[in-house]
């Protein structure tokens, strides 16, 4: 079986309200032996206004090409099926740096132009080398960090920085003393699919409805109480994003039962937490003068009879 391997990156002429508007597409094709089958920077008009920042020259993240050559290109439906048949030709492992937010921005174009969405999952070099080296930085800092000869390369143009990952990966993966496929087999947790971005997207939109809920009651006390067991001021000791669901029902059981709902506390109140907490945090909170009350206690406090 004849594999290819893909990389791609995708530059977006604004990000407004959470959703990238795909003005390029760039990729280089490569067999397994690193030998380049095919490269392209597909430019495209985004049909939407660019953020200013992307063509300041005192700005490190300017783009390749004019406002002008931009406008002057035909839109992503235009170059849906080249793109969606790149993607999903059979054999075809896909490489990204910082994949999760060009896997968003091609979602997001799909939807835009209402199209059905592409069906792939790509690996990411930069979770690669986190989880190998320990090290987070940029693509073009990475290749700089690792002496990876990028001289011919500007970043920030979709088809250059396909080819600063593919050799970065190369790079690495002689390092390694690995072909490619051996580099990919050994990190199939740093794949994200389509998928798997859609469900953590589903998260994140709860995660920010939580945090919005309750901030909204931090601070506030209300009169419709269903008991007056608690008095005073609480505090969250746990991490929201880990259980949002249980977060909201604590925070809405503070309020409900006579306490007000803080989003910090320095001094005089109770942190609730969760039950994994360490004696050396227990302690930590009484020389503020804090009390402190696990998740389980304050469900059973406030538990109606």
């Amino acid at each position: 079986m004849n594999r290819s391997y893909i990389f791609f990156d995708i530059e977006c002429a604004n990000c407004f309200d959470g959703i990238g508007k795909m003005c390029s597409f760039g990729y280089v094709l490569v067999d397994d032996n690193w030998n380049i089958l095919d490269e392209d920077d597909v430019v495209m008009n985004p049909e939407t206004e660019f953020d200013w920042y992307l063509f300041d020259p005192k700005k490190n993240c300017q783009l390749a090409y004019s406002k002008d050559y931009f406008r002057a290109q035909r839109n992503f439906e235009s170059f849906y099926s080249p793109i969606k048949k790149l993607m999903e030709t059979s054999s075809r492992r896909i490489i990204g740096f910082g994949v999760s937010n060009d896997i968003g921005f091609l979602y997001s174009a799909c939807e835009r132009y209402s199209l059905p969405q592409i069906n792939y999952a790509a690996y990411d070099l930069a979770n690669i080398l986190k989880k190998s080296i320990g090290a987070v930085h940029k693509l073009e800092d990475f290749c700089h960090l690792l002496k990876v000869d990028i001289s011919d390369l500007k970043a920030h143009k979709s088809q250059d920085d396909a080819k600063m990952t593919m050799r970065l990966m190369k790079f690495f993966c002689e390092e390694q003393g690995c072909s490619i496929e051996e580099l990919l087999e050994n990190n199939k947790d740093c794949k994200i699919s389509v998928e798997k971005y859609v469900e953590q997207m589903e998260i994140n939109r709860h995660n920010k409805e939580v945090h919005e809920k309750l901030k909204e009651m931090y601070g506030k006390k209300i009169r419709a109480v269903l008991s007056h067991k608690l008095s005073g001021d609480y505090a969250l000791g746990f991490k929201i994003s880990t259980n949002p669901d249980l977060a909201l029902k604590v925070g809405t059981l503070v309020q409900k039962h006579g306490g007000i709902l803080k989003k910090n506390l320095k001094s005089n109140g109770t942190i609730i937490i969760d039950g994994k907490s360490d004696e050396n945090l227990i302690i930590s909170l009484q020389k503020r003068g804090l009390k402190s009350i696990s998740v389980s206690d304050f469900l059973e406090k406030t538990k109606m009879e």
